[in-house]
């Protein structure tokens, strides 16, 4: 059976056009929405396998970046849970220091699938100070949700002092 050559020629450029998109909406993005941010990350930080009681928490604009001095006073170990959510700004870099000891984490931020908070453990002692340089850019969007919580003792999974370390 033989094919003309019109006909091949036609399917070339029917297969042709159908690749560059023409005749077609284009699929519009995802807008990025702080309400919905806020859900996902909350949902990231709830904690169901420990005792842990919620002392504070932030929702910073990524632009915006954090400075927190957090009292760690009392006799339960403290542990930062830590998430960020932006479609303009792919990680953040979370500073922890308490006197002369500094532990650094990167966060990603982009995706919203769900989320993995960075969690740290420390004792309880002299105070923290937390960390993350604003993002850089006109006005990006994105939170960066953090809560610090106490612990049980028995609930510390890990590292007991991640800024000093093990």
């Amino acid at each position: 059976m033989r094919i003309p050559k019109l006909l091949i020629l036609l399917a070339v450029v029917t297969a042709l056009a159908g690749c560059t998109g023409q005749g077609e909406d284009p699929v519009p993005e995802a807008v990025w929405e702080p309400d919905d941010a806020l859900q996902r990350a909350q949902a990231a930080l709830k904690d169901d396998h420990t005792s842990a009681q919620r002392v504070r928490f932030g929702s910073p604009h990524v632009g915006s970046g954090m400075n927190e001095k957090l009292e760690t006073s009392g006799d339960k170990p403290y542990r930062l849970d830590l998430v960020c959510d932006s479609t303009d700004v792919r990680k953040v870099t979370v500073s922890l220091t308490r006197e002369a000891a500094k532990k650094e984490a990167d966060v990603t931020c982009v995706g919203t699938a769900r989320k993995v908070p960075l969690r740290i453990n420390f004792p309880a002692g002299p105070p923290v100070t937390i960390t993350v340089a604003p993002a850089p850019g006109d006005d990006p969007t994105g939170l960066i949700v953090w809560e610090l919580k106490t612990l049980n003792p028995t609930n510390v999974q890990g590292c007991a002092d991640e800024i000093v370390g093990c």
